[in-house]
């Protein structure tokens, strides 16, 4: 019996080993074979980075119609409602489970879970663990539920074997840079965001756009890609030092943005003040700066920082910051988050057949033009849960001869720029606060490059990685252009308003 069932069993290829790969392969892991690819060790992702926690409606005191307002009013009502409702009813079910498999999560002195404010949130509903370490906390704890899983670390997913509109296979450099293909019944794209297409980011050095990238070429459409998130608050510790994210939990708890004469910077700005929503108060923080000015965190108000932040505080006293002595964080706005991505259904079901996508890299719509705090790896637990649930209930796909009918495609061979002439443009151009004509300008620097179709002989992972940032560059620079208004995290300044 044990062998039938191993042999019927669904085959599924994850992408990524974050909080949205590991909750999809967590709910998979007893009813189908299941591998996971890492583009490094299985510990590097954005969610191993998280700080703020994960917001969730677990207290009568709170309502999920509540959390839906104030997702939908963050995003500045361009969210799809309907996958907002989805996201909040489910995302508590998926947490209590979690809690129930042994999952612990921060409690107050009663013994109760114990709830965080977050910028734009209207109660205290954010769940943390560790303090400021609740993704760490929490990925590590699925991976430790993932023994039946297999893991394939330091292989970079190239691209996708595509037949008739479905996807059967995938084209992966090995770790040592060999390339393999992998076939499957399933695959799921959860490979995060655009971090790295910034000079100043929070996202783990692996974060390249390359599942973006890949679903574009393989066919899928994206969408809402000129909606980049800049966190307010990431380190400026000066060029030798990584600009971590000064987590919003800091604000949360008491912490004001002040300049170096100790001004409250958000008076006048927003009701909300510190808390208000990112785009806000990321466009402040850039013009003060733009101004002159030097912007700090002031934490003299925080109780107990270092118990409430320990690995802040340790990274900052590694890196020599006197925030002891002086209560305050020098910090400037980064990239943080994509709200675009792949266009998939509630079920993560992208217009690809057999091909999913969870997380960050994905659009359901659920943050609209702006994404309220800690928002992101609630959309990881719940959507994970129903990509799995689709990927079980599918009827068992008919086997194909997929090798012979692979399509190779070949190209010149890239050219392409420096990454850090990319990276510069992009920075200039598709930051916090965009113009029509730099990014005009931009996109014309671009088409002098081939970038578009990677030659199936390369094995240069740098090659590859800046290749797919080119790609993703592209789209997010077009849909910019083609939304004249700004909105949200797009703001976009007009040559009449200059």
């Amino acid at each position: 019996m044990n062998e039938l069932k191993e042999e019927t069993m669904k085959k599924v290829v994850i992408i990524g080993s974050g909080i949205a790969g590991a909750t999809t392969a967590f709910y998979l892991k007893d009813r189908a074979e299941v591998t996971i690819l890492c583009k490094e060790k299985k510990t590097a992702s954005n969610s191993m980075f998280a700080q703020g926690g994960v917001a969730a409606v677990l207290q009568d005191s709170d309502s999920e119609a509540s959390h839906v307002y104030d997702t939908l009013s963050a995003g500045v009502f361009r969210n799809h409602k309907k996958a907002v409702e989805k996201m909040i009813h489910e995302g508590p079910k998926v947490i209590q489970e979690l809690i129930a498999e042994g999952m612990v999560f921060d409690a107050d002195a009663n013994g109760q879970l114990a709830m965080g404010l977050e910028g734009a949130h209207s109660h205290k509903r954010v769940l943390h663990a560790g303090g400021d370490q609740t993704g760490r906390h929490l990925t590590s704890f699925i991976h430790s539920k993932l023994s039946a899983v297999k893991w394939i670390e330091h292989a970079l997913a190239i691209d996708f074997v595509v037949t008739s509109g479905k996807v059967v296979g995938l084209n992966y450099l090995d770790d040592k840079n060999q390339r393999q293909t992998i076939f499957a019944d399933y695959f799921v794209l959860a490979t995060g965001g655009v971090g790295h297409l910034f000079a100043y980011t929070s996202n783990h050095r692996s974060i390249t756009g390359d599942g973006l990238a890949m679903a574009l070429r393989a066919g899928c459409q994206l969408s809402d890609m000129e909606f980049l998130q800049f966190h307010p608050s990431l380190l400026d510790g000066g060029e030798d030092i990584h600009p971590i994210l000064i987590s919003e939990a800091v604000r949360g708890a008491g912490a004001r943005l002040v300049d170096e004469t100790d001004r409250p910077i958000m008076v006048g700005y927003s009701n909300k003040l510190d808390l208000a929503p990112r785009d806000v108060v990321s466009r402040v923080v850039y013009d003060n700066i733009q101004a002159g000015h030097q912007i700090y965190l002031d934490i003299s108000t925080v109780a107990h920082f270092t118990q409430q932040f320990p690995s802040i505080s340790a990274y900052l006293e590694k890196n020599e910051i006197p925030f002891k002595q002086t209560q305050r964080i020098p910090i400037q706005p980064g990239m943080h988050f994509l709200m675009g991505g792949v266009k998939t259904d509630f079920s993560g079901q992208t217009n690809l057949q057999s091909l999913y996508a969870v997380g960050e890299v994905a659009f359901t719509g659920v943050h609209g033009a702006n994404r309220l705090a800690s928002n992101s790896l609630l959309e990881g637990l719940s959507f994970a849960k129903s990509v799995a649930e689709a990927i079980h209930q599918a009827s068992h796909p008919t086997s194909l001869n997929i090798v012979s009918e692979q399509l190779v495609q070949k190209s010149a061979g890239l050219r392409l720029p420096e990454r850090a002439e990319l990276v510069a443009q992009t920075s200039a151009s598709l930051g916090i606060i965009r113009k029509p004509a730099e990014i005009q300008a931009f996109l014309d620097w671009l088409a002098q490059y081939q970038y578009r179709v990677l030659d199936q002989s390369c094995t240069d992972r740098q090659q590859i990685e800046t290749a797919n940032l080119c790609l993703v560059a592209e789209q997010i620079a077009q849909a910019a252009l083609r939304r004249k208004e700004s909105l949200g995290a797009h703001y976009m300044i007009m040559e009449e308003e200059v």
